[in-house]
């Protein structure tokens, strides 16, 4: 039987032979990086750095939650992800207004 690398063979109840793979990690736990945030620009038709600004460091599930949440908005009147995403951030301590960053620096460099 092949193996792929980084799994183990078991055995099952009925003597069955499975690989079983280690799980990958949440997205949960993947943060946002500049890249990242750049594409999410270009999906909302934005500008990078103000996306940059609300979400680098954060959670990219919780990123994908507010651009979905953007999306649904983009049709109405005055709305503006450039401006909605970084408010957003800044009333809830978020991205470069994060008082604590999880790798020990403040802000954004």
């Amino acid at each position: 039987m092949l193996e792929h690398p980084g799994t183990w063979p078991i055995r099952s109840a009925y003597g069955q032979v499975k690989c079983n793979a280690p799980s990958l990690p949440s997205t949960k736990v993947i943060a946002a990086d500049e890249g990242f945030c750049a594409q999410v620009a270009a999906l909302l038709l934005c500008e990078p750095e103000p996306i940059g600004d609300a979400f680098v460091g954060e959670p990219a599930e919780e990123v994908l939650e507010m651009v979905r949440w953007a999306l649904r908005h983009e049709g109405d009147e005055g709305f503006d992800a450039a401006r909605a995403l970084p408010n957003w951030a800044r009333r809830r301590g978020r991205g470069r207004w994060r008082a604590e960053r999880p790798n020990g620096a403040d802000g954004r460099a």
